[in-house]
């Protein structure tokens, strides 16, 4: 009976505890808890315990538990009703606004606000609105993407602090390794051969930039990572850590690299593409709202707006025999399929070390083909691709006489135009053109003449 009592009451307490920790106050109480924990341990100094950050942190706890326990302001005996809780309230919150706002004046941050009247062109201008309001819904839709992001960039801080805080200390003396040895003795520096070159100088026991003594400080770290500038310098730093108040030593630990690479691949990698990606997607769903009470779907749209926009096209068809059989090569497909392969092996053949005839025989064949279709199109200027196609040609052509002709007399050649590598960039970007204006183009066109 007394198993069965036990039991019994076993049951009672875990129903108990099942209603406890269901209780949705029950949950909101521990995240306040966590929370609390987190700003503590990321407001805390772990290099010196009694620092005043910590005194001013543990101020704060206090006045807050002593708010907490005798209230506020309404009833008798509450916190704001002492004279002298009055006066630890405003010490602490003059400590709080010391920190975080050393040498700014009212007038200062004033006179930031005046950097917002640009701000008033958005009200004119409908597409700067509509990028606004999208921007606006995006913050508030990515809002858990960026809470995700600083957690796990605090969580990364954290680890950091206990990997190497303290251990960013050199000292400007590398055979020196403690404060100690580093604080008393003078240095000699520069030439030691030549007593002229050689001052002296003080030796200096000092911190990097960016370091790990602080969840802060390694969240601004970690920060610098993300955005990849000028990180190598601060993983050879953690390489290099050894012990704590310890100089550096020469990849002392290696290992510690696997940090900086997990880091690397879950935030700045991951985590920032799901951003852009999400916003990416507000953009669109947001343009998508304009045509929330259309009945056409967005190729259907898209497919009325074309046939909006298409322009009829002018196909010159020449009445002299000669003409017309120059014009029929040009515009075969086989013909087009030819100089396309030829775009391509000119762009390959651009670079190798001996291109020069190679060069000289491309800007031929391409001279050739300026003037068959010179010799075929009555209105040859009148396409904007032939305009192209024409410059480039005699781009080449002219690239092709100063390396042959001596123009020093008259210019110097390296300060006229680097026309080899103009030649390149524009020729890589005439064979991409050729192929989308040629080939993805005029399908499309194909398909919407047979949807049509």
């Amino acid at each position: 009976m007394c198993l069965a009592h036990f039991n019994s009451l076993q049951s009672r307490f875990r129903k108990l505890c099942y209603k406890i920790i269901n209780a949705s106050s029950f949950t909101n109480l521990i995240l306040l808890f966590i929370l609390l924990s987190s700003i503590s341990l990321a407001a805390e100094d772990p290099i010196d315990p009694r620092s005043y950050r910590n005194q001013v942190e543990n101020e704060l706890c206090l006045t807050t538990m002593n708010m907490t326990v005798y209230g506020a302001f309404m009833h008798e005996g509450s916190f704001c009703r002492n004279s002298f809780n009055i006066l630890d309230l405003i010490v602490v919150t003059v400590s709080l606004l010391s920190m975080g706002m050393d040498a700014i004046s009212v007038v200062k941050i004033l006179r930031v606000l005046r950097v917002l009247r640009p701000l008033r062109a958005i009200n004119r201008a409908k597409g700067l609105k509509h990028v606004v309001q999208c921007v606006f819904v995006a913050i508030k839709t990515i809002g858990n993407i960026v809470l995700v992001t600083m957690l796990l960039n605090f969580i990364f801080a954290c680890i950091g602090v206990q990997l190497f805080k303290g251990k960013f200390y050199s000292c400007t003396d590398p055979t020196k390794m403690t404060a100690e040895d580093c604080q008393t003795v003078v240095l000699l520096k520069g030439d030691y051969n030549s007593l002229k070159e050689t001052v002296l100088a003080k030796r200096e026991w000092i911190n990097s930039d960016f370091n790990f003594d602080n969840v802060l400080n390694g969240m601004l770290a970690l920060f610098t990572v993300s955005t990849f500038e000028g990180w190598p310098k601060l993983l050879y730093r953690a390489i290099d850590s050894a012990e704590e108040d310890f100089g550096p030593v020469y990849n002392n630990r290696i290992d510690v690299s696997i940090f900086f690479i997990i880091y690397i691949i879950l935030i700045a990698f991951f985590m920032m593409n799901i951003f852009v990606g999400f916003v990416i997607v507000t953009f669109q769903e947001q343009g998508e709202q304009e045509y929330k009470n259309c009945e056409l779907d967005k190729n259907q749209r898209q497919c009325v707006q074309y046939a909006l926009k298409a322009r009829p096209l002018r196909c010159y068809i020449p009445k002299n025999p000669f003409q017309y059989r120059v014009w029929y090569i040009v515009t075969s497909c086989y013909f087009e399929y030819l100089m396309f392969f030829l775009i391509m092996l000119n762009t390959l053949c651009l670079g190798m070390q001996l291109s020069d005839m190679l060069n000289l025989i491309f800007t031929v064949l391409f001279t050739v083909e300026m003037i068959l279709k010179l010799m075929a199109f009555k209105g040859y200027f009148g396409d904007p691709w032939n305009v192209f196609d024409f410059i480039i040609v005699i781009g080449s052509v002219v690239d092709v006489i100063l390396s042959e002709v001596d123009v020093r007399t008259f210019i110097k050649h390296e300060h006229f135009f680097k026309l080899d590598c103009f030649c390149l960039i524009i020729i890589c970007i005439k064979s991409h053109l050729y192929f989308f204006d040629k080939k993805i183009i005029r399908n499309e066109s194909g398909l919407h003449f047979h949807s049509a």
